[in-house]
């Protein structure tokens, strides 16, 4: 019972990450909307900062095990990386909640350890694709990193318009396009 009411906090957090002001979600906010008590919230969490934390973790989880599934594939570097590129976007377009929480949108100064946590995931996904574009390092235009570091700033700008639009203007919808732009400045073919 107890994994299923953090569970229910956790989805019930996500949602209104998907739909609030993100300043105006408090704890008695949320243990509303999960259909408990605050102090029943407070048995399963210590603190506003571990919700967002775990719920973090949970996003981090999803796009690493995805991603180190392809990492050990025998596709291509490309493909590789066009699949990780398109499996995180298309991960945020399904789970909007995340996506404030990948932009930082959602998190207050109260919540600095989950916004150095983000930042260490973009570093570690970073880290990744840079792995990854070693592989074919002939193939490409210019450094893996330099490389990588194009791939996440194309994620981080379309998660802010994402964000921007209100979450209207979907990414699938222009994805292959974007993968066509950063395919052509970073691979030779």
């Amino acid at each position: 019972m107890k994994k299923d009411r953090k569970n229910i906090i956790l989805q019930s957090l996500a949602s209104m990450l998907e739909e609030r002001n993100l300043s105006k979600i408090t704890t008695a906010l949320l243990a509303e909307k999960s259909g408990i008590t605050e102090a029943a919230l407070y048995r399963h969490f210590p603190s506003k900062r571990s919700i967002y934390a775990e719920l973090f973790s949970f996003c981090d989880d999803a796009i690493f095990v995805k991603c180190n599934e392809l990492k050990k594939s025998k596709m291509s570097a490309k493909d590789k990386t066009k699949n990780a590129f398109i499996f995180f976007m298309l991960f945020v377009e399904k789970n909007k909640g995340f996506a404030r929480l990948l932009s930082r949108e959602a998190l207050s100064a109260n919540e600095q350890n989950v916004s150095d946590s983000v930042n260490q995931f973009y570093e570690r996904f970073e880290l990744m694709l840079r792995q990854i574009l070693k592989e074919d390092s002939s193939n490409l235009t210019t450094q893996p990193g330099i490389s990588a570091q194009l791939i996440v700033t194309a994620i981080e700008g379309n998660i802010g318009r994402y964000i921007r639009s209100k979450f209207k203007v979907s990414p699938s919808t222009y994805i292959e396009n974007v993968w066509e732009l950063l395919s052509i400045s970073i691979f030779k073919n």
